[in-house]
């Protein structure tokens, strides 16, 4: 259960650590990778802490 708590701390802190990139340089390219970034992060921990539960 821990290792949930982290992860989530882990993919909270990613994104409020890109969030003020974004908001202060808003370029197209920039927020297409940026957000790629974040979905390949959600991606690991979906696919990391949930299919362990299954198995």
């Amino acid at each position: 259960m821990s290792e949930k708590i982290l992860a989530l701390l882990a993919l909270t802190g990613l994104i409020v650590f890109l969030l003020p990139l974004v908001i202060l340089v808003p370029h197209v390219d920039l927020i297409l990778f940026v957000t790629a970034c974040v979905l390949l992060a959600v991606y690991d921990f979906w696919t990391e802490l949930v299919t362990k539960n299954r198995a």
